[in-house]
Formats: structure tokens, sequence, C-alpha cells
């Protein structure tokens, strides 16, 4: 077929996004504007790349049916591509077809792409110069989808692809005389473990919402996200009993909090008398929503002084999560989660009232678990603990109102990661074992197997992955499987809610799992194994006897996220085509023999059968990120079924 082609790389329109990212950088940094230019149609693939692997993997429109796999040899296109497999996908309504290069096929029915990616309509061959270009062609398709719910969705990568350019050429300016793997930058730094939570520029691998952060403008995207590195001057407020509830640990809260900081009590102890100190509790707030929404939403509190601004700042550091702030290393001041009015990935980041009421709660019954079950002894994973939280509440407001200013004015103190890690021990995000940058693409991941490899004399790369993954996941499961089938408690436990501490020899110590924000209870279990539930918070999102969401939950965050996201990137660092089944072969091993430690401690087995079955059949549920988005489907989750890489025949281990 002869095609016109059009293969232009060259941007001639920017969105209003763009527009003001650039203008914004123009009058800062012309070198960073430069490098934001050079990096927009890169930006603008990455999170194509995201829509595309969504749209075939959730057979979003039927795509999956409306697909094959093309060896690039046979495609009679003029075209320049390097991959040796391109995903055909056609559009039979909008009359296009899409080509996009095959990076990698993966477990979970996963196809990786690589751009550039290009549409073929009206004999002639066009290159795509923005995610939303698919996206119309998605919405010609079924027509249903175009509504309010996909015109934010259009926003958002409009968004997401500003903020990725933004983050991207700060990387590539200040890391651009660096050529050394990132696992030595990290470990190098001041501060390893804050480090690698900025050093996962490029935000969730496969969200096409990556990098949104809606309702920021590109100085306040800079400020407060973690990738830049800025110090950021942490708020305090008091905040009258009457209008607060909250939760700790072990002590009381203000004097847990008081505990945490030091000079706290005294800068409250200059403003009140010590009869006042004890009408007020002591709440830290992020100075965007300070700036944002303290004296516009209550006006009224601060004009009664049950709401006092309180002159005591601290220098804290943006985590990858955006709202959860941390203190650079030596100091040991505990990590805060905030509410932020900022809409990012797919939510706005307040912080709910169950959040910071149950997380102590939580806490208190994991490490209840966590003493008296024998299966916890000697391994290597664990939990932080939630030590103390309170949100707003003022009973005087109205429902609707009551809602959103208490959601609105939230924190959650947790523990910091120094506390409780064993020394000469380095700690990381598992979200930074996947990420690299420009000048050098070996992820951590290799960089720690590959010191693995070296310290235990191991004969081939392939062997030391197998290994050292055996290691990793072990420590995953060890914690998660139990948890979930003994007390149906499923830990939200993908790679930014944990912290792992890895020893000098490449080999992993400790993982931890955090953030009890997004974990699934099964109710009926859990009071069942003796735990009540009765005080936690009565608008408790995390109580369900939906025992096929609590399922999902584990197994989506632990096994097809946190795992899968690091078998990828070590089956992409191999020339091995066998290596990922090998590891996922290991990895059902690892998951049978823990159930079978678990029965022994059961009475009866009939969950364990019944979970088996589902774990190991031939498909499992994957959830559908995209499809979530269009179909505005944000109080429940979406799941499609997917082939299981951790399939056993359990006719024959019965």
């Amino acid at each position: 077929m002869n095609h016109k082609i059009n293969d232009s790389n060259s941007i001639e329109k920017l969105t209003n996004d763009e527009q003001y990212a650039l203008s914004y950088l123009r009058s800062t940094d012309r070198r960073w504007a430069n490098a934001f230019e050079d990096m927009l149609l890169e930006s603008r693939d990455k999170i194509s790349q995201r829509l595309i692997t969504s749209l075939h993997r959730e057979n979003l429109v039927q795509s999956r049916h409306h697909s094959e796999i093309i060896k690039t040899q046979n495609l009679n296109l003029d075209i320049a591509i390097t991959q040796p497999f391109v995903l055909k996908i056609t559009f039979p309504e909008a009359k296009k077809t899409l080509y996009a290069p095959i990076s990698g096929q993966h477990a979970f029915d996963r196809i990786d792409v690589e751009g550039p990616f290009y549409f073929e309509y009206d004999n002639h061959l066009e290159r795509i110069l923005h995610p939303n270009e698919i996206l119309n062609a998605i919405l010609i398709e079924a027509p249903t989808l175009d509504n309010e719910a996909s015109n934010q969705f259009k926003d958002d990568m409009n968004n997401s692809v500003a903020n990725m350019a933004i983050s991207l050429s700060y990387q590539s300016i200040t890391l651009s005389q660096n050529n050394e793997p990132l696992l030595e930058l990290i470990i190098n730094a001041k501060d390893s473990y804050l480090r690698s939570e900025q050093a996962v520029v490029e935000g969730h691998p496969l969200h096409p919402g990556a990098k949104l952060r809606k309702g920021m403008s590109p100085e306040m995207t800079i400020d407060y996200s973690s990738e830049f590195g800025n110090a950021i001057a942490m708020k305090f407020i008091l905040i009258h009993h009457d209008i607060a509830k909250v939760q700790s640990l072990a002590r009381p809260y203000n004097e847990t909090v008081f505990t945490l900081f030091n000079g706290l009590y005294e800068a409250v102890a200059k403003l009140l008398t010590d009869d006042q100190i004890d009408d007020y509790y002591v709440m830290a707030v992020h100075p965007w929503q300070y700036n944002a929404v303290l004296e516009k939403d209550y006006t009224n509190e601060l004009n009664k002084q049950q709401l006092i601004p309180l002159d005591f700042d601290l220098n804290y550091y943006a985590g990858l999560s955006f709202r959860t702030l941390m203190p650079q290393s030596p100091n040991i001041a505990p990590h805060i989660k905030l509410s932020t009015n900022v809409h990012i990935t797919g939510e706005i980041r307040t912080l709910s009232e169950q959040t910071t009421y149950n997380g102590p709660q939580v806490t208190r019954i994991l490490n209840h678990i966590k003493q008296h079950d024998s299966l916890f002894n000697h391994i290597q994973a664990d939990t932080i603990d939630e030590v103390a939280g309170i949100h707003f509440y003022n009973p005087q407001d109205t429902p609707s109102q009551q809602t959103i200013k208490s959601e609105q004015l939230g924190t959650l103190f947790r523990e910091n990661i120094y506390n409780i890690k064993k020394a000469d021990t380095i700690p990381l995000i598992p979200s930074s074992l996947v990420a690299n940058y420009s000048n050098n693409n070996e992820s951590p991941i290799v960089t720690l197997i590959k010191t693995y490899a070296n310290k235990f004399n191991i004969g081939t790369y392939e062997e030391a992955c197998n290994k050292w993954i055996a290691e990793y996941s072990q420590a995953l499961i060890d914690i998660i499987l139990p948890l979930y089938v003994k007390y149906g408690i499923a830990l939200e436990a993908h790679l930014q809610n944990s912290i792992v501490t890895f020893n000098q020899d490449g080999s992993i110590h400790t993982l931890y799992i955090r953030d009890f924000e997004g974990l699934r209870i099964d109710k009926t279990y859990l009071n069942q194994a003796g735990y009540s539930t009765s005080d936690f918070h009565e608008k408790s999102l995390i109580l369900t006897d939906q025992s096929q969401t609590v399922f999902n939950k584990v197994f989506y965050s632990s096994i097809q996220n946190h795992l899968g996201e690091l078998i990828v990137t070590i089956a992409q660092s191999s020339e091995s085509n066998e290596l990922e089944q090998q590891i996922w072969s290991i990895i059902s091993d690892i998951m049978f023999e823990k159930l079978q430690d678990i029965a022994s401690t059961m009475t009866n087995n009939d969950r364990i059968t019944e979970i088996k079955s589902v774990l190991f059949a031939p498909q499992i549920d994957y959830k559908c990120v995209t499809t979530m988005r269009l179909e505005d489907e944000a109080d429940y989750y979406t799941y499609i079924k997917v082939n299981n890489p951790l399939y056993r025949n359990m006719d024959k281990q019965q």
C-alpha cells in the first residue's frame, strides 16, 4: 500500500497546560524551558503509552478483539521502527488503525509499547502527537463515553503531559553530568530513603494520569512535588477540642504529638496558658492547603479562635505520594500524611475522616496479631505504625459542609523508617527499584541483583534474579497472605505503600508495609478472629462484607502491582525469554507452600481451598484503571479477566 506519510516530530500547537508551564519556565530558567520543549513530545508519548497499554489490556471498546501483533518486517510502512513487533489496533467506527511498537509482552496479558505511535487512515500514515488523539478515537467507538467523565479525563491527560515534561526536563538538566546507576545516586545522597522517593519522576507506570496535579500552577507543582527536592515549610495550627476528633496509639493525642516534635510544646505555651493548652489539639497542615482553604473555608472558626495558626514551621520534604511529607535525615520526626485539595492520578487527595481515625486502631490490631500469631515470627516483613490521627469535625455544620470541611483538614502521623530500620541497611521505596534516568538505564533492582550475584558468587545473572526475587517475594507473601487468609485483612501493599531495607550485599533485609487508608477488611472474618471493629469510624470504607473485594485488593496491590512491576523490570534486563515465567512459577510455589503453612494453624481449611481455587485459576481479575475513569466509577472497582501466571493444576495437588 502506498502511504502519504506525515511523520513530523514537531509540535505546532501546545495545550493550555503546556503553554502555561513553558511560559513559567521561560520566566525563571531559560535552560529548563529549552529542556522542557525538547522533552515535550517524549512526555506526550509516555502518557500515550500508558493509555494504549490500558486500552488493550482492559479490552476497552473491544480493542482486544480488534487487535493483532504483527512482525515489523511484514508491515508495509515507510517508517523506522526498531522493535521487532508492532501492536495493531483497528477502530472500525473511527476508520483508523493504530500502530504501536511493542517493547515487551508480560504476565497478566500486559503488552508494553513505546513511541512514536501512528494512526493510519484515508490511505496515509500520521504520527500521533498527543494521547487525546487516541482518546478521540475511543470516543467515536463508544459515543456513550463522550461525557463529562471523558472530558475530565482529557483535561487530566493534558495536565499529566505538562507535568511529565516539567519533571523529565528537570531531571535531564540536574543529572546531565551524571552517568552512574541510579542506585548509586540514591545511596550516596544525604538521606537515601528520601532520595529514593524523589527518584520516581514518571509517577505511576500504568496510569494515564501518572503526573496529574490538577489545581496547582507549575510554580506550585515544582515547590511541592517530590522530584524537585524543595524544602516545604509545614504549618501547624491549634484546633479546639469541640471541633476535632482524634485517635492515638499508646498515649493521649497531645502527649504523643508533643513528644514527636522538639520545641512544639514551647511554641504552644507562648500562645496559651496552661489551662488553655488542655482545650486544644495540635494539627499539622500542608502549606498548600493552609494557603488555599484555611481562611476561605474556616473563617468562622478562625474568628472564634477555635482554629489558631501556630508560629511553628518545620522544613519537611514531599514524598512520592505528594501529600505525605517527611523530614530529611538525621531528623527522625514522623512522616506525616495530610489533606490536599489536589487531583492526583484518579482522585482528589483529601484525607478522609476514617483514615485519620482508624489508622491507630488498625495499627493496634496488626501489632497484636503479629505478637500473638507464630506465623509472623522470624519473617522479613513488618508494618509501620500510625501513631496518631486528627481531623476537623464541627457538629454545628450542615451534613454537606461537615464532610467537606472534615476531609480538608486532617493529619496522620506515621513512624519514621529511620527509627525502626537496622543500622547499615539501605531503605528504599520499591517504586524507585524500577526507575532510571536518561544517562543510565540500569534500574536499582538490576544493580541490587548484580551486587547480590557478585557477593554470593552466583553463576548466571538469571539464576541470581530467581534467587533474589524469591527472597523478596517470600518477605511480602509472609505478611500479606496470613493477614488476608486468617484475619480478612487485605493490606494495600503496592510499590508506593511499602518501604524495603536492603543489606550491603544486595539482599533484602526487611519489607515494611505502610498506609492503611486503602486497605480492606472482611469485617465478619476479623470479628470471628476475635478482633472488634466497633470502635472504627462510622464512615469506615475499609470495612466490607464483600469477600471478592478483599481478595482483589490484596492480590492487585501485592502481586499484580508490586511484584508484577519488579518482575517486568527484571525480565527486561535479561536476554532470556523464559525468565519471567520462571519467576512467576517460583512465586506460585511460595504462595502454595505459605497457604499450607497457614492451613496447619487453622481448624477449618475450607477457606484455604476456596482461596487456592481463585489464586491458582487459569484466569484472574485485573483492575481496569482507564475504564474506571471513563465510566466515572470512582466508588467501585472494575475488573477484567486476564491470564494468570500463577496457574497450577489443583487437581494434582489436593
